[in-house]
């Protein structure tokens, strides 16, 4: 996944997705707002054959990069657990 910070700020961050599909970027996108430490979190569809542009913003100056690792993280985890749960059927 190659990804261009285009603005980092203390408490905001805009990266660029390089070839991302909406799929992954609205799955991301839902699960950084379920952090209660982010204000916004968004993306850019614009055109469809486009590279969508992530926003987010944080609460009281938490790092907006660590927001998406963690959110990263999540899905991460959701993905092994649901191979795994196909695995053992």
């Amino acid at each position: 996944m190659e990804i261009k910070i285009l603005e980092l700020n203390p408490d905001s961050v805009k990266i660029l997705f390089v070839g991302e599909s909406h799929t992954y970027m609205n799955a991301l996108t839902q699960e950084i707002l379920t952090d209660p430490r982010v204000d916004v979190a968004s993306y850019n569809p614009q055109l469809h054959f486009t590279d969508p542009e992530l926003y987010v913003s944080t609460k009281d100056g938490v790092d907006p990069i660590a927001v998406i690792i963690d959110a990263a993280r999540r899905i991460s985890a959701d993905c092994a657990e649901l191979l795994d749960a196909i695995a053992k059927s």
